[in-house]
């Protein structure tokens, strides 16, 4: 690609910061050109004309510059969907923010990922859809883990590959194990078997193929915690839309308490 160039791209909007006064700095995932950071001049004005194609989220169809190196531009916007319903719900604000967050740190700016930004624009979709918000977070999570560094197995017991017995996940042996050998690592995570049976398929299936999700609440909160527990001791990255869903989860807690 050559520096200078004029192109249209489809992008989703990931996140902006405020540069110097009155401009921008705005990260979009390019499906052309992976991540890329964009230069908007007088972004933060209300006279900018496409300032609000430039929303956090909001997935698009630009035209500008994608340089090689440094920063890139945006001319000007050909179409764009705004999500309004991830825009107004905080919670699903939260956990699509987490999902591209996830992307923006499993891969380097400037690479091309043209098959995770597809699957960005399914997840959008799907939670404006209202698809359970987190178990695509925990699909996303599984389906990263190899950009981590991190081939788990899952769904088959790494002593003796059964498949048919009620599983748990070691973190020392990368892998779930079956009732078994559940001796043959003291510290497994004794996770509730339900939560690895639908970690697991959810790790060896599609998101095309993924249709409805219906999860009961403790099973969700056990995937989180074998999800955090994972990214926690081995992948080490601290996002701070994962810090505030877990609050929002504490806050949901306490108000059925009260």
């Amino acid at each position: 690609m050559v520096d200078k160039r004029i192109m249209t791209f489809e992008g989703i909007v990931m996140y902006q910061r405020e540069h110097k006064e009155r401009d921008l700095l705005v990260k979009i995932l390019t499906r052309e050109a992976g991540k890329k950071m964009f230069f908007i001049k007088n972004g933060k004005s209300k006279r900018n004309r496409i300032a609000a194609e430039l929303q956090p989220l909001t997935h698009a169809t630009y035209e500008g510059t994608l340089n090689q190196t440094g920063l890139s531009f945006v001319d000007d916007v050909k179409a764009a969907r705004l999500p309004r319903k991830l825009m107004a719900d905080i919670e699903l604000n939260a956990y699509a923010t987490y999902i591209l967050g996830l992307i923006d740190s499993a891969f380097v700016d400037d690479q091309p990922i043209e098959n995770w930004f597809d699957l960005a624009v399914l997840a959008l979709t799907k939670l404006e859809e209202n698809f359970d918000a987190q178990g695509l977070a925990n699909y996303f999570e599984l389906a990263l883990l190899p950009a981590f560094g991190f081939d788990l197995t899952w769904g088959k017991c790494v002593v003796c590959g059964r498949s048919d017995l009620p599983m748990d996940f070691s973190e020392e042996l990368q892998g779930t194990i079956c009732q078994n050998h559940f001796a043959n690592d003291e510290y497994r995570l004794n996770a509730d078997p339900r939560a690895i049976l639908i970690l697991s398929k959810l790790n060896a299936t599609s998101l095309t193929q993924l249709g409805s999700l219906s999860l009961k609440s403790e099973t969700k909160q056990e995937m989180a915690r074998v999800m955090d527990k994972i990214y926690d001791d081995h992948v080490g990255i601290h996002l701070r839309s994962k810090s505030f869903i877990k609050q929002l989860d504490e806050w949901q807690d306490r108000l059925k308490r009260d």
